[in-house]
């Protein structure tokens, strides 16, 4: 009896530490004809190592990797998305490129295309538009960057790419906020170029609205 009873606690303490260190699973965004949608796969025991892939959504199989578990930096995959064209062919991934909790916070994305049997991964330029803050009394004194970024809004019928920009600095103990829209085109080898840039709106907490647009 002690033998099964000690045969039966060491297969309880097994199925136990397999329970741990499954793997929680999300699949989320899937394009207008649904064939297709992202997954974040975060281990039990290390949320922040997580995997982000664009898989085929009945099989499973996994068309593009954006973001490997084994990528040393700390990752926040809770501001992962993917943005769809009508037709679902193109998607844009927006992700936050710093650890989680950090005060610095920095967004960017990248673009995969159909080519038939799978998505080829395109990198957008490097220097995108970026928000030209105006602050209340000139500029002066040390700007502390809060971070910013670009995030995918939308895709518009003849296929360009709409995106925001957003840029956070404090200066003289208030923070500012400039965010911007701006359109991506791709030519026929899926080139990017900046094609137009919007003008930079602040964005304030309300009750800092009417001293922020000062």
């Amino acid at each position: 009896m002690k033998a099964i009873k000690s045969s039966l606690f060491i297969a309880f303490s097994w199925v136990t530490h397999v329970c741990a260190s499954l793997a929680a699973e999300e699949i989320k965004y899937p394009p207008p004809d649904g064939r297709f949608a992202l997954r974040i796969t975060q281990p039990k025991d290390d949320e922040y190592h997580p995997t982000v892939e664009l898989i085929e959504k009945d099989s499973g199989k996994v068309m593009v990797t954006l973001h490997s578990a084994s990528n040393t930096e700390l990752f926040d995959a809770s501001e992962s998305v993917l943005v769809w064209s009508a037709d679902s062919k193109s998607v844009a991934y927006g992700f936050q490129d710093s650890p989680p909790g950090v005060r610095v916070v920095e967004r960017g994305a990248l673009v995969c295309f159909w080519n038939g049997s799978g998505f080829d991964k395109v990198f957008l330029p490097e220097n995108l538009p970026v928000p030209d803050i105006k602050f209340r009394g000139g500029k002066g004194g040390y700007e502390k960057p809060y971070g910013g970024g670009v995030k995918p809004l939308r895709w518009s019928k003849s296929g360009d790419l709409e995106m925001s920009s957003e840029d956070e600095v404090m200066l003289r103990g208030k923070t500012y906020t400039g965010v911007l829209q701006f359109t991506i085109s791709f030519d026929a080898q899926h080139h990017a170029s900046v094609k137009k840039v919007g003008k930079t709106r602040p964005r304030c907490p309300i009750n800092e609205k009417l001293m922020c647009l000062a």
